[in-house]
């Protein structure tokens, strides 16, 4: 503890040499006081402190003390709500014993509580309706709580393990910080199950082709039965087969061929009837919808360097029907006028000459331009004036950092890790910072610095859409998609294609995905064009959604960035028309379509307990794993001491001495000293 002045020190020495004066006048120029010597000395003495403490509260003093606060430890309790909990008989206990256990501990620890599915709340819920589990948003979330707080000192993780969202929890085994004790529901013992796993096609059909459609079927415990698989569309029979299972865990690729006959909406549907011992039926049937569309795009792409980019982006474009993609060599073959989309892969000289690139200019072909070591800044910039900041600038090894407030269109979850943990590429590290403010979709990462330098970003011209990939080397993210068994990079390249593709001559447009599944939210946006090229997002726009399930509702944009964005949530199955309008004379614009939502029971699909992930996890982090009946054991692991230590802050208190009730006794005991030994003495 110590005292703080706010004053200079020196008036205590004016202070007591006054304090002492007046005491000395009180006693000795009183003739009536009869008191001895000593006790006068005693008496002078006690008024000069008494003056003095008076006097020192004219200075305001404070004291400043060390406090100790002490808090109790802390837990993160993740609790999953999903539906495929139910397939325990012993699920009704999960509430009771969860709610005893926090309410027995509740002195003992501070509990932050949340329940998750394919969402998350902060706090524990019992239904266990969930559509789907997202094991890695809700230990996501615990992770960046105990980043944030020093005071958390375990994880608990009730769930059965079945992980039905895209990303996988192990990518986040290197950023556990805290002790994950994971409680194992569910039965993992194997049922007799058909399943019809998943229906591969393209969502996007060109009339009058051809195109094929994948099955993947899985059986388990069923060795030797036999099934019919039938295979409808639009609720006509197609396709049948008697599948002969052979092995207990089998699983089989069908591969049928049909034709889009007849524009507009078809749904497929697969059904794969029910065995003997077999309980759940709910995954025997699975349904996906297409849409026929007249219209095939013309995709060119102009090599102007011999680069294995040109492959890789190749390769993903071609993978969708309704993309002719065109390689055009420079000098041989012309640039086609009817093309949807041009792609420049590192623009030079040799490949262009000025007169076609402002010819180019003058198109509404919309343009991906890729920029690299053998691009010509001063060509480029051009097409994209900002380019002209990255004249003289250097080649750098980097990765990317994605956007996650992009605009334009959605960026999976899966999709951002993927691109975060990609193989690093070559891009240029600008000479001049110079700020950007066109839609930003990756910044350049070096090392574990994240910059604003931009890696791809999209340019809004009068007439088109132009984006901007600024670096090579993409073939090696291609290579790691193929590598993990996932399709992310095609789904960026065709991604960018379907922006590009939007451009519409009005300056107005809706950006929404053709088909959502039933757990997914759901994002629209939309984008005002001036007379100038430029984005604005000044006018209100309203659009009006109705279902053929009798759904209608009307909603006004948000606005976001230079565009707007509408967050829907999920919304339930069927097939929607929507109709958005900009509420200005100025912009007399109207956009019409519609999107899909196709329902699906992902819960429902598998219902055998994953423990082994629950055990990786446990492991990972330092816990443990336990099953549901041995959750008194827990109790032990909360009593330890290394659970219960308790955490502890010294925090500075400041005070005024004059609140100080000990400071008041003090001055009230030495006058009532003095009065007593005058009263005593027989003076007064």
């Amino acid at each position: 503890m110590k005292i703080i002045l706010p004053y200079s020190p020196w008036w205590l020495l004016l202070f007591a040499i006054l304090s002492i004066a007046l005491a000395l006048l009180l006693y000795f120029k009183n003739p009536y006081d009869a008191l001895s010597k000593p006790w006068k000395n005693t008496l002078i003495v006690t008024r000069s402190i008494v003056f003095f403490l008076l006097f020192f509260l004219l200075l305001t003093p404070y004291i400043q003390k060390n406090k100790k606060i002490v808090y109790p430890p802390e837990i993160i309790l993740l609790v999953d709500n999903s539906q495929s909990i139910t397939v325990d008989n012993s699920f009704n206990e999960i509430s009771t014993k969860i709610k005893s256990l926090t309410d027995k501990y509740s002195k003992n620890y501070i509990w932050h509580n949340y329940s998750f599915s394919n969402v998350i709340t902060n706090k524990l819920l019992f239904t266990f309706d969930g559509k789907a589990t997202n094991l890695y948003d809700a230990l996501q979330l615990a992770i960046n709580k105990s980043l944030e707080n020093d005071n958390i000192r375990a994880i608990i993780l009730v769930s059965d393990g079945i992980n039905t969202q895209k990303q996988d929890p192990r990518f986040l085994f290197n950023k556990f910080k805290n002790p994950i004790y994971t409680i194992g529901l569910g039965d993992t013992t194997t049922q007799t199950d058909l399943q019809v796993s998943k229906i591969q096609c393209n969502e996007k059909i060109p009339i009058g082709s051809n195109f094929p459609i994948e099955i993947i079927l899985n059986a388990k415990k069923a060795k030797g039965k036999t099934s019919k698989l039938q295979i409808f569309i639009d609720d006509e029979l197609w396709y049948s087969e008697n599948i002969n299972i052979t092995h207990d865990n089998y699983s089989k690729i069908l591969t049928i061929q049909a034709k889009a006959e007849k524009e507009g909406i078809h749904k497929i549907k697969v059904t794969w009837q029910q065995i003997s011992e077999e309980k759940n039926i709910k995954n025997n049937n699975l349904s996906k919808s297409i849409e026929v569309v007249k219209q095939k795009y013309k995709i060119g792409i102009l090599a102007c360097a011999t680069h294995p980019d040109i492959g890789a982006i190749n390769r993903a474009l071609s993978s969708v029907l309704l993309n002719e993609v065109q390689l055009i060599r420079p000098g041989i073959d012309p640039i086609a006028n009817d093309l949807d989309v041009l792609i420049i892969y590192q623009l030079n000289s040799a490949c262009i000459n000025t007169s076609k690139i402002e010819e180019l200019k003058q198109s509404t072909i919309p343009i991906w331009l890729f920029i690299g070591t053998q691009t010509q800044l001063p060509l480029a910039t051009s097409i994209v004036p900002w380019i002209g900041n990255l004249i003289n600038s250097s080649y750098i090894e980097s990765q990317v950092k994605v956007n996650e407030q992009f605009p334009l269109f959605q960026i999976a979850n899966e999709e951002l890790h993927f691109f975060e943990q990609a193989p690093p590429i070559i891009t240029l590290y600008p000479r001049n910072r110079t700020s950007i403010k066109f839609p930003t979709i990756f910044y350049q990462k070096i090392g574990t610095a994240t910059t604003t330098n931009p890696v791809m970003f999209f340019y809004q011209s009068i007439n088109k859409n132009i984006a901007v990939f600024n670096g090579e080397g993409i073939w090696r993210w291609r290579i790691e998609s193929l590598r993990n068994n996932n399709n992310n990079f095609d789904t960026w390249v065709i991604k960018v294609i379907n922006y590009l593709l939007t451009t519409t001559k009005e300056g107005f447009k809706i950006i929404v995905e053709s088909v959502y599944q039933s757990v997914d939210p759901i994002n629209i946006y939309a984008e005002l064009i001036n007379p100038s090229g430029e984005l604005i997002n000044t006018p209100e726009i309203q659009i009006i959604i109705n279902s053929n399930q009798g759904y209608s509702n009307k909603y006004l944009f948000s606005r976001s960035g230079n565009g707007y964005s509408l967050q829907l949530g999920q919304l339930p199955p069927g097939v929607y028309n929507y109709s958005a309008t900009v509420l200005s004379p100025d912009f007399p614009f109207t956009a019409k379509g519609f999107f899909i939502v196709e329902k699906i029971d992902v819960e429902l699909q598998d219902l055998t307990a994953n423990h082994d992930l629950l055990k990786e996890i446990a492991n990972a982090s330092g816990g443990k794993f336990l099953y549901f009946s041995e959750l008194d054991s827990l109790e032990k692991i909360l009593k330890s001491q290394t659970m219960s230590q308790k955490y502890y802050t010294i925090e500075k208190i400041t005070s005024s001495v004059i609140d100080s009730w000990i400071y008041l006794v003090i001055i009230t005991l030495l006058l009532g000293f003095e009065w007593f030994i005058r009263k005593y003495m027989g003076g007064y």
